[in-house]
């Protein structure tokens, strides 16, 4: 079976504790240092790794009226979108893609709506996903429903992936992410990878 890892958001102003209030300012680097790890097992064996990251427009416009609306109305304070503009320090990768690999830039939240992720995917045959990054209650699950959707065995890696807060990170991997994916902790995924290079048979 086909795999292919794909980083979710692993960029400097998503995981940044001076722009983000992280509950605990030690997630942002235990969870790159999980996703690091992930990377080298998946480059050792020849996986392919996506990198996807988050960009928002120079100019405010409609889009973004729609989701300050949105956020107001759950309550939620809108945060400024330029600090994830294009060719902003904020849009960098803490993982550098190597070489050829893929690189993705969304709008949205999941990474498959209006990307080209779908078509890079299913161009290499890729059946399996394996999904790090953050946040977890948000672009992790929204992809993994995403991907589970179109047909993909979705896999997460949990120790990879964080939120702000350790409750919507847990929630998501108690009422969501399993009714879609498999969720493995990173020592099991890294042996499964380094053995046989994907993590369920077919």
């Amino acid at each position: 079976m086909a795999t292919a890892l794909v980083l979710l958001d692993i960029q400097r102003a998503i995981l940044d504790p001076n722009i983000i209030k992280f509950q605990d300012t030690s997630i942002p680097a235990t969870t790159v240092e999980a996703a690091s790890a992930l990377v080298a097992a998946a480059r050792s064996v020849g996986m392919p790794v996506i990198h996807v990251g988050v960009t928002r427009p120079y100019i405010r416009g409609a889009f973004d009226a729609i989701r300050t609306s949105n956020a107001e109305a759950a309550g939620k304070a809108p945060r400024d979108i330029l600090a994830l503009a294009q060719r902003s320090k904020g849009i960098e990768f803490l993982i550098p893609p190597l070489g050829e690999e893929e690189v993705i830039y969304k709008i949205g939240v999941s990474a498959f709506a209006g990307t080209r992720l779908d078509q890079l995917l299913r161009n290499q045959s890729i059946q399996e996903i394996i999904v790090a990054g953050a946040f977890t209650h948000m672009v992790v699950e929204s992809t993994v429903r995403s991907g589970f959707d179109l047909g993909y065995r979705m896999v997460v890696a949990k120790d990879a992936c964080c939120a702000p807060a350790r409750p919507p990170h847990e929630n998501s991997f108690t009422t969501g992410i399993p009714n879609f994916a498999i969720v493995l902790d990173n020592t099991t995924l890294i042996e499964k990878v380094h053995k046989e290079g994907y993590v369920v048979d077919a």
